[in-house]
């Protein structure tokens, strides 16, 4: 009978089993360092990528706040005074990384130096590397191990691209254009609706809707000329963060009789509760935001704004532009905007130029549903952005008019016989704010 650890030629196996247990845990140890050290890798990485994004959001802030300063250089002058790569350089120290420090390595590009955004003014790369030292893994090898981290972000002031913005999240027929005449939307803008129906958008009576691309959460119904994609997440409206104005002083008014029962209104920035309904072959002259200290608002305060047929003109003795803003004082029509355009009448505004509602034109208040509505005809040029977050927005073209540069709504109607050109430009819409990481 053979013996515990003997082979029947009566070779003892201790000495292989002893080998074989040796390189065993050789094997087992070095899987063990690298379980740990790669573990130690991992923790490392996280934070130094950690205090990347951190760097690079708190560089996109200065940009952000500069953002005018960078637009005024001409984009010559990237990060007016360096706040921005020093504010990165905080970030980074704060979180424990600053170069010569052991062995860290903080890197701060604005424009970014690699990447899709390679010299694009508004954008910051921060790369951060340093090295962990071996502990398990020296069994492999001698020297430190590099950690890298990357992080891309953005702070800007500029528009969205985007044309037409529809937001209601259900509504059959959101977007909803009839009659035989055509809206084109200019400037490589596109067009998105949220609606989840089958039908958001619906286009009838021979007439059809032009722009770059169309975005539909849900489905649509006839012409669409452009990309066309459906399906898509929905978008929450861009202009959320702006804060509604509060109301400046009264404005004043200045009438004036041109004979025939025709009237000249003049008007300064400022409070209005009560306006009269403006007629044909009456004239209506907007002070521009340069009159005074409201800046270049028009407050509608109850009673909303109604034009049929009046010329409606800026100020050309003042500058900066004009925003009309609408805030209802009660769920009556009565408190609408209202312009119509005849072919006696001319109707000529443009957006403020400055300030934080640089762009805007139209704005209704958030929480209001009355419809605004604006009817082109005659010599009709708008432009600026109709923002009407939880109304629907009725626009109507009779001839070829200009009539805005992006409309944003909850819901929105086109028809009539004409040709709306909406005119797209980031300079002449509202701006959007962004202080993202985008990498």
């Amino acid at each position: 009978m053979l013996g515990i650890g003997v082979d029947r030629h009566g070779i003892r196996r201790r000495g292989t089993v002893l080998v074989l247990v040796t390189v065993s845990l050789v094997a087992i140890l070095g899987v063990l360092a690298l379980v740990l050290d790669g573990g130690l890798l991992r923790d490392d990485h996280r934070r130094v990528q950690g205090a990347c994004d951190a760097a690079a959001l708190a560089a996109a802030t200065e940009l952000f706040i500069n953002y005018p300063a960078i637009v005024a250089s001409g984009y010559s002058d990237v990060d007016p005074g360096g706040k921005a790569a020093a504010a990165a350089l905080a970030s980074a120290a704060a979180n424990g990384y600053s170069s010569g420090e052991g062995q860290a390595v903080v890197a701060v590009d604005i424009p970014p130096s690699s990447g899709p955004f390679v010299g694009r003014a508004g954008y910051v790369e921060v790369r951060i590397t340093c090295r962990q030292q071996r502990v398990f893994s020296q069994v492999f090898g001698s020297g430190a191990l590099p950690v890298t981290g990357r992080a891309v972000a953005r702070g800007r002031w500029g528009g969205s691209g985007i044309g037409i913005i529809v937001l209601d999240p259900v509504a059959k027929s959101s977007l909803n254009a009839s009659g035989s005449g055509g809206v084109t939307v200019r400037g490589g803008a596109g067009v998105i609706v949220d609606s989840n129906s089958g039908e958001a958008a619906v286009v009838t009576g021979g007439g059809g809707i032009t722009a770059a691309d169309f975005e539909i959460t849900g489905s649509y119904a006839g012409v669409l000329n452009g990309s066309v994609t459906t399906g898509v997440p929905a978008s929450p409206d861009p202009l959320r963060y702006l804060p509604e104005p509060p109301a400046p002083p009264n404005g004043q008014m200045t009438v004036t009789n041109l004979g025939t029962g025709s009237k000249r209104y003049t008007l300064t920035p400022g409070r209005y509760t009560t306006l009269p309904n403006f007629q044909s072959g009456d004239e209506v002259v907007l002070q521009q935001a340069s009159a005074n200290g409201a800046g270049g608002i028009y407050y509608i305060d109850g009673g909303g704004l109604k034009s049929t047929g009046a010329t409606i003109t800026m100020d050309p003795n003042t500058s900066g532009g004009v925003m009309i803003y609408n805030h209802p004082t009660s769920g009556a029509n009565s408190g609408q905007i209202q312009i119509t355009g005849n072919s006696s009448g001319r109707v000529n505004l443009s957006s403020l130029t400055e300030g934080p509602y640089a762009g805007m034109l139209f704005w209704q208040d958030r929480a209001a549903a009355q419809p605004m509505s604006i009817s082109g005809g005659g010599d009709f040029t708008l432009s600026g952005t109709f923002y009407a977050a939880n109304a629907t927005l009725q626009i109507t073209g009779n001839g070829t008019a200009t009539i805005g540069s992006q409309y944003v709504s909850r819901t929105l109607n086109l028809g009539g016989n004409g040709n709306v050109l909406i005119n797209y430009s980031d300079g002449g819409t509202a701006r959007i704010r962004e202080a993202t990481l985008v990498e």
